[in-house]
């Protein structure tokens, strides 16, 4: 993707979204759009286990103020043995959704397809 943009483009972007953090706003040549980048200050992961089966809808908040609205975060789902330890077994399991919000929360909208509670590991880097 080409980007471009210049001094008053970008000062153009930041006052139209106040909330912003820290980021460089530019126009693409392609579409004339804003794209919005920035380094990477922290980048960090989490886990959290727990056992269901069907869809599910899990919040988690961290207890950090870097996590927001604009953090990127990608979540990733195994079954655990018996152990505890991450494994692959005969279950089919899906993360759908991932929404950071501004108040540290992460919500992941998924599914296990089994049809009893099994023991899971949602795995989270998070990039803020």
């Amino acid at each position: 993707m080409t980007i471009i943009g210049n001094d008053r483009q970008i000062k153009s972007a930041r006052r139209q979204d106040a909330a912003l953090p820290e980021v460089l706003g530019t126009r693409s040549v392609d579409t004339g759009k804003v794209v919005r980048s920035g380094v990477a200050t922290n980048i960090f992961w989490h886990f959290e286990d727990f056992s269901f089966h069907g869809e599910f809808f899990h919040t988690i908040r961290l207890p950090t103020a870097q996590v927001n609205a604009f953090s990127q975060i990608a979540v990733s789902i195994c079954e655990r043995d018996a152990d505890g330890n991450p494994s692959i077994g005969d279950a089919k399991m899906e993360v759908h959704n991932v929404v950071p919000f501004g108040d540290g929360r992460i919500a992941v909208r998924g599914d296990i397809h089994w049809g009893t509670n099994l023991p899971v590991r949602l795995n989270y880097i998070i990039v803020t």
